[in-house]
């Protein structure tokens, strides 16, 4: 069974597999009711893979935990995108079940990109912001880095302090 889906919407389609070859690297696979004649000499962990679809050529990039779930295949196609769970039938009945916890609302905070001393905040609270305006200067590696605003908004509370020393995702402040 394929899982395809993300952020808790997910789809499961059962795919079937047989007559496969190993040495021409052929297989027919059962979709549903539709029916396809695979053809690739692709190997596990190769990343590009190249073959044929019902003899029509294609190219794909195949990448296993590259997306959200350390477990899914990230397939890129034509310019989409897919993360796809392969399950047995009881692996996906069980994921069937499996609650959908939404990541949290972090919509309302400037986060550290990555680990650094915060050198400059130049907001203060109950401030007005526009997007684009500097928000604060984190050095990290010898170089500075601004942090903009992204949208407009006032600063609620300025969670860190100057000359702190942060760590990736740590809340420099919190909007309103």
């Amino acid at each position: 069974v394929v899982v395809l889906g993300a952020e808790g919407r997910h789809q499961q389609y059962p795919v079937e597999v047989t007559d496969f070859e190993d040495k021409s690297g052929s297989s027919a696979v059962r979709v549903g009711d539709k029916s396809y004649k695979i053809e690739s000499t692709a190997t596990l962990g190769q990343v590009r893979v190249q073959g044929s679809c019902n003899g029509q050529g294609f190219t794909a990039q195949v990448e296993r935990g590259a997306g959200k779930n350390p477990l899914a295949l990230r397939i890129a196609h034509n310019g989409t995108q897919v993360e796809a769970l392969v399950l047995s039938p009881l692996g996906a009945r069980l994921h069937a079940l499996m609650p959908y916890k939404a990541p949290p609302d972090l919509s309302k905070f400037l986060l550290s990109p990555m680990p650094g001393l915060l050198v400059h905040i130049a907001v203060q609270e109950g401030q007005k912001v526009q997007a684009g305006e500097k928000l604060a200067v984190i050095e990290a590696m010898k170089m500075e880095n601004v942090l903009l605003a992204t949208q407009d908004g006032v600063v609620a509370k300025l969670v860190a302090g100057k000359g702190e020393s942060l760590t990736v995702d740590q809340v420099i402040l919190e909007f309103a």
